[in-house]
C-alpha cells in the first residue's frame, strides 16, 4: 500500500473522517458522500452506439476523464474512475456471451452447458473483454496521479457467476442434486477471483495514488472491494453458510478493507453470518426497487451498527436529519442521491465533515 497523502485529491480531513469510519471510530456526524456536476462544466463526449459505448478504449478513457471533470465532489466524496464494463463483466472474462443493451445494461448469456464444466473454467488474459478492462484499467491509472482514484470493475460473487456461466435455474436445481459440483465449481471461481483481483490492484497501485475504493465511491485506506453474492437470496441461511461463507472468509483475508454489498431484502436472511465475520469493515444497504426510502430499516441500521459494524445507506437530503435521530452518527456513511447543489450545501451545514 502506498502510503503517502495525495492532497491535490484526498483532503487530510477526508482522509481523517473516512479512516475513522472504517475502523468504526466515534463521530459527531455521519459521513456525507455527494457529487454535484459543475454549472460551467463542459459536456462530456457522446454517443449512440452502443457497442462503442462501450468497446472503444479511446471514447471511453476520453469520456470517463471528462466526467470526473465535469463534478464537484461534496463532503467526503473524492474523484474516482468505476472501470465499468457492465455488472456482469467478470463473468464476460471467463466466457460469457456479452449483450449490449444499452448505456446502462449489458447481459451476459451462459456459456457452458453443466455445473461440472465450471471446475474447468480459466481466466483468459486474452480474452477480448478481459484485455479491454485491463487496457482501460491501465489507461485510467497512468492518468490517474493527482486526479483520480481508479476502482476495479465488476468482478461479482461466486453464486452469481455460477448462475451467469450455466443459468440460474440450473445452478438452483444443482444446489440441491449436486452440492459437489457446485462446490468445485464456487472454489475454481474463487480462485479465478482472488487472481483478477490481485492482477488488477498491481495496475491500480501504478497510480501512485493512496489507498483504494470501490464502484460505489468510499475512499479506504488501503485494498477495497465491495463483495456481493446477490443471486444468494435463493438461498437458505444453511446454503449460504455452506456454498458461500468460506469463499467470502477468503475474499475478506485478500484485502484490508473489505465490504458487503447487501442487495434487496431477500439478504436479509444472511445478515447475520456476514456481521459475525470479525475482519469484515461495513455493509452497504441497499433496500432494492420500491423499497428506498429509509424509514423503514431504522431497525435493519441499528442491527449492523450494534455489531460493530459500519454501515453505508443512500439517501435523499430530506431523510438525513430522521436517519441520524434514530440510529446516530457513529458507524453512518450517507451517499446521497439527490444533486441539488443547495440542499446538499444545506446539509453539510448541519453537519460538517471536519476531522473526528
Amino acid at each position: 500500500m502506498n502510503t503517502g497523502i495525495t492532497n491535490k485529491i484526498l483532503p487530510r480531513c477526508i482522509e481523517h473522517r473516512l479512516r475513522n469510519w472504517w475502523e468504526f471510530g466515534d463521530q459527531e456526524h455521519p459521513c456525507i458522500l455527494a457529487s454535484v456536476r459543475r454549472p460551467d462544466a463542459s459536456p462530456a463526449p457522446d454517443t449512440d452506439d452502443v457497442t462503442r459505448f462501450w468497446t472503444d478504449v479511446d471514447y471511453i478513457v476520453e469520456r470517463k476523464m471528462a466526467e470526473i471533470d465535469a463534478q464537484e465532489y461534496l463532503g467526503v466524496a473524492v474523484p474516482y474512475h468505476y472501470v465499468d464494463q457492465g455488472s456482469s463483466a467478470m463473468a464476460g472474462v471467463l466466457g460469457c456471451r456479452m449483450t449490449f443493451v444499452d448505456k446502462t445494461t449489458v447481459w451476459a448469456d451462459p456459456v457452458l452447458n453443466s455445473g461440472e464444466a465450471v471446475a474447468d473454467v480459466a481466466l483468459d488474459r486474452n480474452s477480448v473483454i478481459y484485455r479491454r478492462i485491463q487496457e482501460i484499467t491501465a489507461r485510467s491509472a497512468a492518468l490517474a496521479h493527482d486526479h483520480h482514484f481508479v476502482a476495479p470493475f465488476a468482478l461479482e460473487g461466486m453464486s452469481d457467476l455460477m448462475a451467469a456461466l450455466y443459468g440460474i435455474e440450473n445452478f438452483l436445481i444443482d444446489l440441491i442434486d449436486k452440492p459437489e459440483v457446485v462446490k468445485r465449481g464456487m472454489t475454481r471461481l474463487k480462485e479465478l477471483w482472488l487472481q483478477s483481483f490481485s492482477e488488477i490492484q498491481t495496475m491500480i497501485r501504478g497510480s501512485g495514488n493512496s489507498g483504494g475504493i470501490g464502484w460505489v465511491g468510499i475512499w479506504a485506506p488501503g485494498s477495497t472491494f465491495p463483495l456481493q453474492e446477490d443471486v444468494a437470496y435463493n438461498l437458505s441461511p444453511d446454503m449460504f453458510r455452506s456454498f458461500c461463507l468460506p469463499h467470502l472468509h477468503d475474499q475478506i483475508a485478500a484485502m484490508e478493507y473489505p465490504f458487503f454489498h447487501l442487495d434487496g431484502v431477500g439478504m436479509i436472511p444472511h445478515l447475520d453470518m456476514l456481521l459475525d465475520i470479525p475482519k469484515l469493515k461495513a455493509i452497504q444497504w441497499g433496500p432494492g426497487a420500491g423499497k428506498e426510502r429509509l424509514g423503514q430499516w431504522y431497525g435493519l441500521i441499528r442491527r449492523i451498527l450494534s455489531a460493530g459494524k459500519s454501515v453505508q445507506v443512500f439517501a435523499q437530503s430530506e431523510e438525513v436529519d430522521s436517519l441520524v435521530q434514530n440510529v446516530g452518527a457513529r458507524g453512518l456513511l450517507v451517499i446521497l442521491t439527490d444533486t441539488e447543489r443547495d440542499h446538499v450545501l444545506s446539509l453539510l451545514e448541519r453537519y460538517p465533515q471536519r476531522e473526528p
